[in-house]
């Protein structure tokens, strides 16, 4: 729920004083439509990535009643409620086109991540092509995460609550330019975490099998030890990542452990930290600190 909650804080902190019932019910439901882009993603993620459990139990389309054919439909359904709402809700407010657009730019981006993701190891006659282990490369990873995740999970909240609070991003970019440099880095820390808790964190913790190696993604830890392996332990990747045996991912599992990625993520871990620290800093007016301090306190040493 941080993604909606986001909304409502930050329209909070732009006020500057409690909000009136009208603003608080205006932004919680803007924080909703933010919890449903979030949902018609991880449906239709889930079937991508032919996931088994999110959240502890099955993915809604693996569920007998559901089926793939509904849960598809049920993903186009739970997008096109964001748009239905924010008519019925915002027609008639001033912000109402900015609103609109945020939301249909920050889907295409996301789709556009998708895309990338989806195709870290392209397909060929209706077959998942040879694993290349060339493409999975840190600059790829990057450029994935900003568009998969740094726009929908904390860039739209920010720029929602600022639409909404009647900042123009013509006359006044700077807090939109600003909400976007912080929220690309939070973004990729986040992204980062959820690669490290997708191969180590227990299921009954995460709430989800994590399946990244089965699915060959282009994730953060393969990235790593690919700048990291010698000549065999490459051919521990070339044999067994990307292919969904449990014998083989508990080979890659633990030349990962044999590599020591979760010290390297740890470092990497309190090096965000006290960069988010110092932009967040920098940001002004100071008053708008407070969003980004609330994001940072969200996600750091999360553990699912």
């Amino acid at each position: 729920m941080t993604r909606g909650l986001t909304v409502v804080k930050g329209v909070e902190v732009l006020k500057q004083r409690p909000l009136t019932e009208e603003e608080f019910f205006d932004a919680a439901v803007l924080g909703w439509q933010v919890e449903w882009l979030q949902a018609f993603f991880l449906v239709a993620d889930d079937i991508m990535d032919s996931s088994i459990t999110r959240r502890g139990e099955p993915c809604w389309y693996k569920r007998p009643n559901v089926t793939q054919d509904n849960g598809i439909n049920d993903a186009l359904l739970l997008e096109n409620l964001i748009y239905k709402s924010l008519r019925r809700h915002f027609k008639k407010h001033p912000s109402y086109v900015h609103l609109l657009e945020l939301f249909i730019d920050t889907t295409f981006q996301t789709e556009v991540g998708q895309h990338i993701d989806t195709n870290g190891t392209p397909y060929a006659d209706g077959k998942r092509a040879p694993l290349d282990l060339s493409r999975f490369t840190l600059d790829r990873y990057q450029g994935c995460v900003r568009y998969k995740t740094c726009y929908y999970s904390f860039y739209l909240s920010c720029a929602l609550a600022l639409a909404y609070c009647g900042v123009d991003p013509e006359t006044s970019p700077d807090l939109y330019t600003k909400a976007d440099a912080v929220c690309m880095r939070l973004g990729e820390y986040f992204q980062i975490q959820d690669d490290v808790l997708d191969a180590f964190a227990p299921p009954e913790v995460l709430g989800k099998i994590g399946t990244d190696i089965e699915d060959a993604k282009c994730s953060w830890l393969v990235c790593k030890a690919l700048e990291m392996v010698t000549p065999e332990q490459r051919q521990v990747l070339v044999d067994n990542y990307g292919k969904w045996d449990e014998e083989g991912v508990k080979k890659v599992k633990a030349l990962y452990k044999e590599l020591d990625l979760e010290k390297v993520f740890n470092d990497y871990e309190d090096e965000q930290k006290e960069a988010c620290d110092a932009l967040i800093a920098s940001i002004e007016p100071e008053s708008f600190q407070e969003l980004f301090k609330f994001l940072l306190g969200k996600i750091y040493k999360r553990q699912k």
